[in-house]
């Protein structure tokens, strides 16, 4: 009869991003809330088949991104991080997207790339910047999200942890450009799709280090029964939005908000999905 009180043994050959997560987290603790929401994508779809053939793909997750840029501009409370324990918020809506693609040689691989200025593009024109990044990473071996990581998983744990801390004083809490280091890698909002791994709801954790405030998964997009405005079922395609967010930044009246506000995007997508009102204004001008 041994002493233990369970009977385990050790992970071999630790993964760069397994080493990075156990610097990250030192405890369960920390001031995130979870949030879920059914979008009817019916007339985003029904838009969407209106693009001319020579378009770009826009996907569910091009219009997603539009519609929380659209929200955050109008509420931008959310939009921001914190130094010295104040909320400083972003003058620009910038929005990281974690995306799943293989290189030429075949070799599946995890990458991301920052959006600038989401609020200001069009669905079409945040897929068609989107798709250029994509084929500029395949073309790559590594992107600097990367090779920063490749960089940092050479060192233990313990390490890692200190060095994440170091990094995101320095660059956030003091906002100081720190050589080698990409300018704010993560943005404001990270976006990432599930629904690829047939997932509906999935919800991440915050990230310390990348003081985002908000991180998405966006589920799988399918035909659900729902009841319409005269009490009957039919089936519509739906896709579950799942919110990560820093309670610090935001409350349960915010959040109200800001969903009214994607459920009014996707409603009238011809309105918001298409040229920008901004960019609708100059030329009127």
């Amino acid at each position: 009869m041994g002493i233990r009180n369970v009977k385990v043994k050790p992970l071999k050959k630790t993964s760069p991003f397994r080493k990075i997560a156990m610097g990250t987290w030192a405890h369960p603790g920390d001031p995130q809330i979870y949030g879920t929401i059914d979008i009817d994508l019916t007339k985003a779809y029904a838009w969407r088949d209106k693009l001319p053939e020579d378009a770009p793909k826009v996907t569910v997750t091009h219009m997603i991104a539009r519609a929380i840029g659209l929200a955050m501009k109008q509420y931008p409370d959310l939009n921001g991080f914190v130094r010295f324990r104040k909320i400083y918020l972003r003058q620009s809506i910038d929005m990281t997207f974690l995306v799943s693609f293989k290189h030429k040689l075949g070799r599946a691989d995890l990458s991301s790339m920052r959006v600038k200025e989401v609020d200001q593009k069009s669905a079409a024109q945040i897929a068609e910047e989107m798709a250029a990044k994509v084929e500029r990473i395949r073309d790559k071996a590594d992107t600097e999200v990367q090779k920063s990581s490749k960089l940092l998983s050479i060192f233990p744990g313990f390490l890692v942890r200190w060095l994440l801390g170091l990094i995101a004083f320095i660059t956030y809490t003091l906002n100081i450009r720190m050589p080698g280091v990409p300018k704010d890698p993560f943005a404001g909002c990270i976006i990432t799709n599930v629904g690829m791994l047939g997932l509906d709801i999935a919800y991440a954790p915050l990230v310390p280090y990348s003081r985002v405030p908000v991180i998405l998964l966006v589920g799988e997009a399918k035909k659900r029964p729902v009841v319409d405005a005269d009490g009957k079922i039919v089936a519509r395609e739906i896709v579950t939005i799942n919110a990560t967010i820093d309670h610090r930044f935001c409350d349960g009246v915010l959040l109200g908000k800001m969903v009214r506000v994607i459920r009014e995007v996707f409603d009238d997508p011809d309105t918001y999905f298409s040229t920008p009102k901004s960019e609708e204004t100059e030329e009127a001008a």
